[in-house]
């Protein structure tokens, strides 16, 4: 990592340990367990439905930006009936291309990590615009490449020192960013 790169990793990692503060075990808990909570409702599509969970994380990925966790839901089963989904343009094309070609279907940073973290993979990290308000990013909604890449580094750095996984680490700091879990 260059010079200039590191120095906004530490300074990513200050902001989010300032975001952490002292977390109560109960938010700690809700941190580790949200994404095994996602997975195990994922799961339950995929058997419902008749399809995978790698299917079924990349829908909910490509239905999650700009949703509330109750309306991506809502989203991702009136996909799935079949139904007509409402939402950003982009989203109901996405979904369509993941029923085609899986996860990698997903080209966003963002909606490609929200998959693989649905679907299982623990050390992909998911930076919304909750992560960047947390990083302490004033202005923007969608951090550059670099940008997310450097979040993403200083994620990893905090769950290791913490002896976590990065995305339980990643939804532990969403959780102390939005004051409650969703």
């Amino acid at each position: 990592m260059k010079a200039l790169e590191e120095r906004n990793v530490r300074r990513y990692v200050r902001r989010n340990k300032k975001v952490l503060g002292d977390p109560t075990p109960k938010q700690i808990a809700q941190g580790v367990g949200w994404y095994d909570e996602v997975t195990q409702y994922a799961y339950g599509l995929a058997y419902e439905y008749d399809t995978t969970l790698e299917i079924v994380a990349g829908i909910i990925a490509a239905f999650s930006p700009r949703q509330s966790w109750k309306r991506n839901k809502e989203l991702t089963e009136l996909f799935l009936q079949g139904k007509p989904t409402p939402g950003l343009p982009q989203s109901r094309p996405n979904a369509n291309a993941v029923m085609r070609q899986g996860i990698p279907a997903l080209q966003g940073p963002k909606t490609n990590a929200f998959a693989r973290n649905i679907a299982g993979d623990t050390d992909a990290v998911t930076i919304d615009v909750h992560m960047v308000r947390a990083a302490g990013v004033d202005g923007r909604e969608t951090p550059t490449a670099k940008q997310y890449r450097e979040m993403t580094a200083a994620v990893r750095r905090l769950a290791r020192r913490w002896k976590m996984q990065p995305r339980d680490m990643q939804a532990l700091i969403w959780i102390m960013q939005r004051g409650r879990a969703e």
